[in-house]
């Protein structure tokens, strides 16, 4: 298995890592289905807090403390966010992952 990292959009606004299986093939038109299966997954299936939080961490790579400071929030309310975030996307992703 190796880890990738993909943009989720065509102007690289938001990042996620995901794993992909080197399948020994040309998996782009896999990946292209899950940049956009997860982009409207993060478009939809996150709060607005989750999402700003997400984004903040993984494209601005603000730490978990600039970006409590910048939304006035503790640093485990962010850690909270971001975990949640991450969780749902990947439970998202493993499920379009199945149906392949």
């Amino acid at each position: 298995m190796r880890h990738e990292r993909v943009y989720l959009d065509d102007r690289n606004e938001l990042l996620i890592s995901y794993h992909l299986y080197n399948k020994g093939s040309d998996n782009r038109p896999e990946r292209a289905r899950m940049k956009r299966v997860l982009s409207r997954a993060i478009k939809h299936e996150l709060t607005e807090r989750q999402r700003s939080c997400i984004t903040m961490h993984y494209l601005e790579g603000m730490k978990m403390t600039e970006i409590a400071r910048s939304l006035n929030l503790s640093k485990s309310t962010v850690s909270r966010h971001i975990k949640a975030a991450t969780h749902k996307l990947r439970k998202i992703a493993a499920y379009y992952e199945k149906l392949n």
